[in-house]
């Protein structure tokens, strides 16, 4: 069965090595979100990328400590993704990017014929 939802997608770009406290920021955002029992998130490491620095981070062999970008992402209602914004904001650094894009979702679920 699959139903259509009107749904937000919530994107933060870091860097994987920024900190909060003693936590990586995008584990710690993690950590809230899950202590907040919101439905799901993800975090996705980047293979290459550049930002106000003008740096460029890659993924290369010999490059294994570089800070590399990672994405922390939600699609979920724009109520839930508000809500988890709105808690991890100040955590956030002044050089991260954050992104709201409405998009239609699917979600699928299968059941077992009896």
């Amino acid at each position: 069965m699959k139903t259509e939802i009107k749904a937000k997608v919530l994107r933060i770009y870091l860097d994987e090595k920024v900190k909060s406290g003693n936590k990586l920021l995008y584990r710690a955002i993690m950590e809230k979100w899950l202590s907040m029992k919101m439905p799901g998130a993800t975090v996705y490491k980047g293979v290459e990328g550049f930002g106000a620095s003008a740096h460029m981070h890659d993924a290369a062999i010999l490059e294994i400590s570089e800070n590399l970008p990672v994405v922390v992402e939600m699609i979920e209602s724009e109520k839930l993704v508000k809500k988890a914004l709105k808690a991890v904001e100040d955590l956030l650094p002044d050089h991260c990017l954050v992104t709201l894009q409405k998009v239609k979702a699917f979600r699928y679920r299968h059941y077992e014929k009896k």
